[in-house]
């Protein structure tokens, strides 16, 4: 008994024809050795660039390698194209080709002339070589298919087709194709030969026009599987089951995937895997999970008697289905508040994006469904990584990276030490792959994050870290591939930025991986295959013919879309920290220098001093180490950022070299500012606002301190001997008050070297300036309670209160009404002569807080200084140590 609701949905299945693909693609580890060096020379040999069968001889050792190569391609991968009977191949010829003809790929006359009335397609094999460009299109009726898009040294890449699919090539654009040309035929058969591939249109247009219905109920359908398999995977379906997948995708309205039911819970999804060719999002795989499919082709109703639940199926519904699965009033929510903001600038909803797919998503299940789905709580992403990476076998485990490409969202930091305990279980070379596609994939969508993980594998992130480093043997070969990915990525250099992470921490990593392949690496005799049969000093060589990594100060200067202060200044300044012995690009510098020299806008002035120091110390770094800078560009940058340059300075101190123009610059810089520093009224606004959690004090931080400090650190370093009188100097031209010497000084003394000089200075004077504080009085507390017969609050109105009224008149000369601004009556003592008066006791409490302050500040100082100052004359008047410069 069939299910009548989906009736239409098993009439369009009816019209699927067997499979048969048009082409089929895949790739198999190089059975041989691939001698790079010698594709010029047989492209000398052979000016046509094809080489005949007769020419080509294989080595006997490589020979059974290469049979078993063509048994698996025949045995996987043609049976896609769907050989009417048992297929055959031979070898036609050899092709070296550098333009791109895709004229060589034609089949050279067989001496068999039953193999040439029988041959039904071609087989190209591209052998590992270095070239780019050169892609190859087959296109069969509306039907297209690309190949050679990537260009692999570890594997051999291969497709088929019928001859009656049209192969176009385009050009190569550098290094030579090697590729070796098969004839497919079927040899002795007499039964009818399938000539070219069918064609499933029909098929593809009526599951189109299904998902564009909004009369169908049941939607959310499932076809049983032919083979049970845990875990879930499409690599296990039929034939058949594979060519309905590929007609479901080329609908392109259509979600996929396979499913495990509960037979005991009425056919409810225990386990969900969504086709990756659909992006579907992890919330509507969470509503699927927990739920019963809505019918089953070929099968009764899930309500009839006669219906019996299967095990393993294919899951499929119309992609604007996925509204209901999760919420409809979610979408009916997000749909009006487009409504209000009156237009659609937004990411969509669940994958969606036009108002007419969403409102049409709704429509079939409005009333059938409720208001809303309830959702079955799963395990998080993050949480199933966490358990799967428990597990020793490695088929599962190298699933584990394919997982983690979808948490786009997540945090590197949790990410990485995933993918740091995968490599070191297995090694990287067994995840090669899934690490290369995880790579490709995140710098699509978090160029810094993907930066991050490869700077922290490498061990070359010394600032943060978010994994130990791999140590682990050829890992350099790794990195050279994922390093070849990253700048492989279309429009990382010159697509804009928008809301894509990618600034100052992808201009680091880029820089400090260039540096550590072309010179770090290079020097490790095992990071590399090539050094374990060639001298060391070759490797650069042939790394530079397998790679040829463009420049990376060419790719930024000749890119818009990175800024020069913001990106590239703070990017090389950070890498520069991490690898001293990285070489600054002269070009990068010259771009950074000039948009620093740049006029600037007031509005640009005042967000790069409020909000962007790290932008002045990345110029400083770079000017110095380059001996760029001068006083023309210190200048520009006091202009910019006043006295806040000072602890800017200070802060990267020990990365500046020992020149003489610096330490000119900053002392006269400081000589000069004396007067400002005291002037807190020109104190700029600190770049955050924070609280000093220090032990001497707990007062709100003064960004004034940072200033002092960082002036006063300079002085010590550049100019020990000045560095006394500046401080004396300071001290004379404080306020004497003693509020203002404490606001100054506590938050200064205790961030100060405690052998030198200048904290001598600054911890006798918070010492003396309580030398002329006044002993307290002794003031009678005059907020003594009162009796209790004369607490006003007793009375709503105490000024008519008979009780009240007759101690009030009885003691006229103490006590008194008093109304007040608010009309109440208050009850208040009458100040008798001679006595305190309110605003003199507030005085006195506030001295007395002042007092205790003192008190617990001296004790603290006193404490951890261990007594008084040493005497200044056992200070060593020699200046701190300097970084030694590297070149």
């Amino acid at each position: 008994m069939s299910n009548p609701a989906i009736a239409a949905y098993e009439a369009a299945f009816k019209l699927l024809k067997e499979p048969s693909a048009f082409v089929t693609k895949g790739a198999h580890p190089h059975p041989a050795p691939v001698l790079f060096h010698l594709t010029a020379q047989i492209a000398a040999l052979y000016p046509n660039k094809v080489i005949s069968e007769s020419d080509i001889l294989f080595e006997e050792r490589y020979l059974d390698d290469h049979d078993q190569m063509l048994c698996e391609i025949n045995r996987v991968s043609l049976p896609h194209l769907g050989p009417s009977n048992g297929a055959f191949m031979d070898l036609s010829h050899m092709v070296v080709d550098d333009v791109g003809d895709a004229d060589l790929f034609r089949l050279q006359p067989s001496e068999d002339d039953e193999a040439n009335a029988t041959t039904f397609g071609v087989l190209i094999v591209l052998l590992p070589s270095v070239h780019t460009g050169g892609v190859i299109t087959f296109t069969y009726g509306n039907h297209s298919e690309t190949f050679d898009e990537d260009t692999s040294l570890l594997e051999t890449s291969f497709a088929a087709a019928f001859l009656t699919t049209t192969i176009t090539s385009a050009p190569i654009t550098s290094g030579r194709r090697v590729a070796l040309v098969y004839r497919l035929y079927y040899g002795h058969v007499k039964t009818p030969m399938r000539m070219e591939p069918n064609v499933q249109d029909a098929a593809v247009a009526a599951f189109q026009e299904l998902g564009q219905s909004t009369t169908h109920g049941v939607q959310r359908l499932g076809l049983e599987l032919e083979v049970a398999h845990h875990p879930l995977s499409f690599e296990h379906f039929t034939y058949a089951e594979l060519g309905f997948v590929n007609v479901l995708l080329a609908a392109g309205n259509f979600d996929v995937g396979v499913a495990r039911l509960d037979a005991f819970k009425k056919g409810e999804v225990m386990t969900f895997l969504p086709h990756p060719a659909c992006n579907i999002p992890d919330a509507v795989v969470d509503g699927v999970i927990g739920h019963t499919l809505q019918g089953f082709l070929h099968k009764p109703p899930p309500s009839s008697d006669a219906f019996e639940c299967p095990s393993f199926v294919l899951v499929f519904w119309p992609t604007r289905h996925r509204v209901c699965i999760v919420d409809v009033v979610g979408v009916l929510d997000f749909l009006m508040r487009r409504r209000a903001r009156g237009n659609d600038n937004d990411d969509g909803y669940l994958g969606i994006s036009e108002t007419r797919e969403l409102l049409l998503g709704v429509m079939p299940f409005f009333g059938a469904h409720g208001p809303t789905l309830a959702k079955t709580k799963r395990m998080s992403p993050e949480e199933e990584i966490y358990m799967l990476m428990h597990k020793k076998d490695l088929p599962r485990n190298l699933s584990l990276l394919e997982k983690m490409q979808r948490l786009l969202t997540a945090l590197v930091d949790d990410i990485a030490p995933v993918v740091h305990d995968l490599l070191t279980k297995h090694g990287w070379e067994a995840l090669q792959s899934s690490m290369l596609r995880l790579v490709q994939r995140w710098i699509e969508t978090d160029p810094d994050a993907t930066m991050q993980l490869l700077m922290s594998l490498a061990g070359l992130n010394t600032e943060s870290s978010v994994c130990p480093p791999l140590s682990q043997p050829f890992e350099a070969e790794l990195f050279k591939r994922c390093y070849d990915v990253v700048l492989a990525k279309p429009g990382l250099f010159t697509e804009t930025k928008g809301m894509l992470p990618r600034g100052p921490t992808s201009v680091k990593g880029l820089f400090l991986l260039e540096h550590y392949l072309t010179t770090t690496a290079a020097q490790l005799q095992d990071a590399h295959y090539a050094s374990q049969r060639l001298p060391l000093s070759l490797v650069p060589a042939i790394d530079a013919f397998l790679f040829a990594y463009p420049s990376l100060d060419s790719l930024f200067c000749s890119s818009a879309e990175w800024h020069p202060l913001k990106d590239l200044a703070v990017g090389l300044a950070s890498a520069v920290r991490c690898q001293p012995s990285l070489p600054l690009p002269s070009a990068i510098i010259d771009k950074v220098l000039a948009a620093m020299q740049a006029p600037m806008t007031p509005h640009a002035r005042a967000v790069m001093a409020s909000q962007q120091a790290e932008i002045a110390a990345a110029v400083l770094v770079l000017a110095s180490l380059s001996q760029r800078l001068d006083a023309a560009l210190f200048d520009i940058l006091v202009h910019i950022y006043g006295p806040r340059l000072l602890p800017i300075v200070a802060s990267i101190a020990s990365q500046l070299p020992d020149d003489a123009i610096v330490k000119q610059l900053v002392v006269s810089y400081i000589d000069a500012s004396v007067g400002t520093l005291v002037d807190e009224s020109s104190y700029p606004e600190p770049f955050n606002s924070r609280t000093y959690t220090g032990r001497y004090m707990e007062e709100t931080y003064k960004f004034g301190a940072d200033i002092f400090v960082g002036a006063a650190e300079l002085l010590l370093r550049f100019a020990p001997d000045t560095a006394l009188a500046f401080a004396s100097k300071w001290l004379q031209l404080l306020p004497t008050t003693l509020d203002d010497l404490h606001d100054r000084l506590v938050p200064v003394v205790p961030r100060l070297d405690r052998t030198s000089s200048v904290f001598r200075l600054l911890f006798s004077a918070m010492i003396d300036r309580f030398v002329a504080v006044s002993e307290l009085l002794n003031i009678v507390n005059l907020a003594a309670p009162s009796p209790r017969h004369l607490d006003p609050d007793h009375c709503n109105q105490p000024d008519v209160c008979v009780d009240l009224a007759r101690v009030v008149d009885a003691n006229a000369t103490r006590l008194c009404f008093v109304t007040g601004d608010d009309g109440k009556c208050r009850l208040e003592k009458v100040r008798q002569p001679n006595q305190v008066s309110p605003t003199e006791w507030d005085v006195h409490h506030a001295k007395m807080k002042i007092h205790a302050r003192i008190a617990a500040c001296i004790a603290s100082l006193t404490s951890t200084v261990g007594g008084e100052p040493e005497d200044a004359s056992n200070e060593s008047t020699e200046p701190p140590a300097k970084r030694v410069r590297r070149s």
